[in-house]
């Protein structure tokens, strides 16, 4: 951390304390006004109305609408290296080089400052003049050079050596490489945020409109020409299928990986020889196969080189890498696209799916991988009625009932988990704290069906809907379970206080056998009357179950250092650790066979709550 931050503050010209504190704003000015004054300039300062009253902006970046679907043949990832960076030094595009608008919307306006052309000095340059596709004109580089195109081509340059002397050095110089990566990525990361500084609208320190509309609608156009240059090549047969802002994807059918990448690679080159220096198309990967949803949403078999054996899981925009949604969700959707990528059988993806929601409604998973985790930003909210908040925000308010101290940080992530409901409940009547849940009292249960409905099938059907799966359907064809796995209900001894209706509705079965049995027991009639092979069973299920309580308990000790002792158990309650989830299941099933032992008068009562 202190190295990189060091490097940053090298690099910008600034003090260290400004990397951790300041905006992006603040670095571009700290390089761009030195080089400006060494060229005789003076920036403008302009206030916050008339940054407030300068024309709008009116270009966008180019984002196709993909051609949705599931694409068996290769699709070749073509990207052009620092777009708008090129741009600028391309096309001399700079404040101290942009001569006015051919019609300007507002007169004698030029950004936040007052303009008025010099005719003569326009009627001198007319045969040099640059023009951009939005009516922006430009003095060439030949008459004056613009200070952003000098900066990003001297940024760019030096990263380029930063990275050729990373390659120079020796494995054993690990300190002197992560000092120059840190050094290239502080290079990366001011070429990257030099036209934000230019269009930042709202709070920008020196915007200019016109300037900012010139550098996409340059980069809009050539990224057009790009795709009409390869939808037009008859030699390549190859079909663009979607374009994003400075890359696009280009479908080839029929056609290999090693062939892919052999077009590709042509491609590159030819646009490239297109377009002014520095601009470049570079051949990124070759997806084989891949799903395109929608915009900015796109998973694939990714292969960077021709020689790779093994592809690799690459998802943008999916729920795979979100954070917003939970770890069911996620892994399920993972593997049902590595089987389907793999095989391109959909039966087997069928398959995989109703076996993992037989297990989700069986109870036979881990409630870790069913936590949400949202930020919170109390006191942003519109509404003052508390039951109108998200879910995270509803159980941040409910632990600060119990201790005003809990009060989350703004933008921390709560963690929550859905459990069932009274009928007719909204979401935010079943969203509890994890360790709610996970206590060895709680009278909550999973709610399986609203993960199944509301979380896995409609981020499932998105993908699999497009090769014609009905989730729904393969829903409704899997068999209910035999019976609730046993442990992942709470015991209800014969007075036990049962607060839910559900609780009445909870199927009884014979805990060795699995066979129905009668409401007020827990053996069925054939286990019953064997009394000693049901002894001996109970006895061997309690044993490996205490056992694996031990074997729990040791590792948290071992974890968590000498403070524990048996009167306390163990104190760790982390969401993070998988260790800890076992640990309460087991307990849970240690607890509820232990009561069912010293009822039948089997086996003492273990104290399940000591570890």
């Amino acid at each position: 951390m202190i190295n990189r931050t060091s490097e940053l503050a090298r690099v910008f010209g600034i003090e260290f304390f400004s990397v951790l504190s300041r905006g992006s704003q603040y670095r571009v000015e700290s390089m761009l006004l030195r080089l400006a004054h060494s060229q005789n300039y003076i920036a403008i300062s302009p206030g916050s109305q008339q940054v407030a009253s300068q024309p709008a902006m009116e270009c966008l970046p180019l984002v196709m609408e993909p051609k949705s679907g599931f694409y068996a043949d290769p699709v070749i990832v073509l990207d052009f290296q620092s777009l708008y960076p090129s741009m600028i030094i391309a096309y001399n595009l700079c404040f101290c080089t942009c001569l006015g608008k051919l019609a300007p919307p507002k007169p004698n306006i030029l950004g936040v400052s007052s303009y008025s052309p010099e005719l003569h000095l326009l009627h001198k340059l007319k045969d040099q003049m640059l023009f951009t596709p939005n009516g922006v004109m430009y003095a060439p580089p030949e008459v004056r050079k613009g200070i952003l195109p000098r900066l990003l081509d001297e940024i760019l340059s030096t990263r380029i050596m930063v990275k050729q002397a990373m390659k120079k050095l020796d494995p054993s110089q690990k300190v002197l490489q992560r000092i120059f990566n840190s050094r290239q990525l502080a290079l990366k990361l001011i070429s990257n945020v030099t036209y934000g500084y230019t269009a930042a609208g709202f709070s920008g320190r020196m915007p200019c409109a016109e300037l900012a509309d010139s550098i996409v609608q340059c980069g809009r156009r050539t990224l057009e020409t790009a795709i009409s240059f390869v939808n037009a090549n008859e030699t390549w047969k190859a079909q663009v299928i979607y374009g994003d802002t400075d890359s696009m994807f280009v479908l080839l059918e029929g056609r290999t990986v090693e062939e892919a990448f052999r077009i590709g690679k042509e491609i590159a080159t030819a646009v490239t020889s297109m377009n002014p220096d520095p601009v470049t198309l570079k051949m990124e990967k070759v997806y084989h196969p891949c799903f395109l949803l929608t915009k900015k949403r796109y998973v694939g078999y990714s292969y960077e080189s021709p020689d790779q054996a093994e592809p690799l899981f690459d998802a943008k925009g999916i729920e795979t890498v979100r954070r917003d949604t939970c770890g069911a969700v996620a892994k399920t959707m993972e593997q049902s696209l590595r089987l389907y990528f793999e095989s391109q059988d959909i039966s087997k993806v069928k398959a995989y799916l109703q076996r993992q929601w037989k297990r989700i409604i069986s109870g036979r998973i881990s409630l870790q991988d069913f936590i949400f985790a949202k930020e919170v930003r109390l006191g942003t909210y519109s509404t003052r009625n508390s039951s109108s908040l998200p879910p995270a925000a509803i159980v941040a308010t409910k632990a600060m009932r119990v201790d005003p101290r809990a009060e989350p940080r703004y933008g921390e992530r709560i963690p929550y988990i859905v459990v069932h409901g009274d009928p007719g409940a909204r979401l935010v009547d079943m969203v509890v704290d994890p360790l709610d849940l996970l206590a060895l009292d709680s009278p909550f249960r999973l709610n399986d069906q609203y993960y199944i409905n509301k979380q896995i099938i409609p981020a499932l059907q998105r993908v699999f809907g497009l090769v014609g799966a009905d989730l729904n359907q393969w829903l409704s064809e899997i068999p209910r379970p035999i019976r609730e796995a046993f442990g992942k209900r709470q015991y209800n001894g014969p007075n036990s206080y049962r607060a839910r209706i559900d609780h009445y509705y909870i199927s009884k079965h014979c805990v060795l056998c699995g066979q129905l049995a009668q409401s007020s027991k827990h053996f069925c009639d054939n286990c019953s009357r064997n009394r000693p092979a049901m002894a001996a069973t109970v006895i061997r299920k309690t044993s490996k179950l205490e056992r694996d309580m031990q074997h729990l308990a040791a590792i948290c000790r071992h974890c968590g250092g000498g403070d524990w002792l048996v009167e306390s158990g163990v104190k760790c309650t982390s969401l993070a650790c998988s260790v800890f989830f076992e640990r309460r299941k087991v307990q849970k099933e240690l607890q509820g066979m232990s009561a069912v032992a010293t009822e039948a008068g089997l086996y003492p009562k273990c104290m399940a709550e000591l570890f």
